[in-house]
């Protein structure tokens, strides 16, 4: 089974992944970084951080073959005021940028 890398990238620094995870296939990597994207939208919410910051989770191989850029940030659900400023109405986007 192939390993991926999922290397966290924000405007500041790159959090490289040291161990990576043996998955089936592209999209099961796709499919793992849409997940943690949408961890780490919700653990900024609930720290205060800024979730409308445009993130990337860059997915490597094992010979560091740059496979797909997952950019994501949170954005007002459909119907929020138009503000935006509500908390409770902020959802996450994850957009695939292949």
């Amino acid at each position: 089974m192939p390993r991926f890398f999922f290397h966290y990238r924000t405007d500041d620094e790159l959090i490289p992944d040291e161990d990576g995870s043996e998955l089936p296939d592209l999209e099961a990597a796709e499919n793992s970084a849409a997940a943690l994207a949408k961890a780490i939208v919700e653990h900024a919410a609930s720290t205060g951080g800024d979730t409308r910051l445009p993130r990337s989770i860059e997915i490597t191989d094992a010979n560091g073959e740059e496979l797909l850029y997952l950019v994501f940030w949170a954005g007002p659900k459909f119907g929020a005021d138009e503000e935006g400023d509500d908390e409770d109405e902020m959802f996450d986007v994850p957009a695939t940028v292949h």
